[in-house]
């Protein structure tokens, strides 16, 4: 009985489809208005930094309450694009990255996204280009060249999703009656874009006698772009060098140009001579946070 009335509903529905339609969606509404129908989507957003890219203190300290227009458009995109630098909104500033920056558009007048869905609330459209880093590219110019690179050099698979939106597992994009009985459960993926931070066994660390001391080589072994990256922010690395003849601190940044690039080993001179033990700690700075976070820490007997 349940099915024939669910049914019943659907047929009703898709004969009336103009009654459903909510024609203020089709205006570029705050992203507070697609969470009466999107509501675990917007739970995660509400706590990513693509919902404080405008309104946090350091992005307003960086611009100086916003009189430097160079990064304005990225942090209050109107419409994201695959790698296109987006133009600033008009309006609802204060929502930064939003949900119809990246899925509405102007030129079809319709929400896209990965899936093919019928919507009555609003037109919908299928667009594989969510799932490729291509679409990131616009605003994260430098850290997509980065993994260009890593994918040309080293065949990388993994795309920025994969990575900063993971899977999680089949489930309903809808969570209002009775459109979310309109969609089967698909592959769902986080929309709070969590950073992806290094762990330990992403970076291999070596130490090898040389002529003049010791030689410590670090390579980024498992995240495909640079160590730390960024297109604007200061994250930095910190590789601290401790024995009984001293302690040596590298600071690795983008701004630096001297940041851990996919692969590829960099080396540190230690001019010590004689030693018994050498540790290295390597720390991060994410460019939002003060303190400092251990990465990884590996003491080597010296011979």
């Amino acid at each position: 009985m349940g099915a024939v009335l669910i049914f019943l509903l659907f047929i009703f529905t898709f004969s009336c489809s103009d009654i459903f339609v909510e024609k203020d969606l089709l205006q570029r509404p705050n992203a507070q208005r697609c969470s009466d129908c999107h509501a675990e989507i917007f739970k995660e957003w509400e706590k990513s930094r693509h919902a404080m890219a405008w309104k946090s203190e350091e992005f307003k300290l960086q611009t100086e309450n916003y009189t430097k227009s160079k990064c304005l458009s990225c942090h209050a995109p109107h419409q994201v694009d695959p790698q296109v630098k987006p133009v600033l909104a008009k309006k609802f500033l204060e929502d930064g990255i939003g949900c119809v920056a990246c899925h509405f558009k102007d030129e079809t007048k319709a929400m896209h996204g990965p899936h093919k869905v019928w919507s009555p609330p609003h037109p919908s459209k299928e667009d594989l280009a969510y799932v490729k880093s291509e679409f990131c590219a616009g605003c994260h110019q430098e850290t997509y060249k980065e993994w260009k690179q890593a994918k040309m050099t080293f065949s990388v698979e993994k795309s920025c999703q994969d990575c900063h939106m993971p899977n999680m597992g089949e489930k309903r994009i809808v969570q209002k009656f009775p459109f979310e009985y309109f969609h089967s459960k698909k592959p769902r993926h986080d929309h709070s874009f969590p950073t992806g931070m290094a762990k330990a066994e992403d970076i291999k660390i070596d130490l090898q006698k040389g002529q003049n001391g010791y030689i410590l080589t670090l390579v980024n072994t498992g995240v495909p772009h640079n160590l730390p990256t960024a297109d604007q922010g200061e994250p930095k690395l910190y590789i601290v060098v401790e024995s009984d003849q001293g302690r040596i601190v590298k600071v690795l940044s983008p701004q630096a140009k001297n940041a851990l690039v996919y692969n590829e080993p960099v080396q540190i001179e230690l001019p010590w001579q004689k030693v018994e033990q050498i540790k290295v700690d390597i720390m991060r700075k994410l460019s939002w946070k003060k303190e400092r976070e251990l990465i990884k820490s590996q003491t080597f007997v010296a011979n």
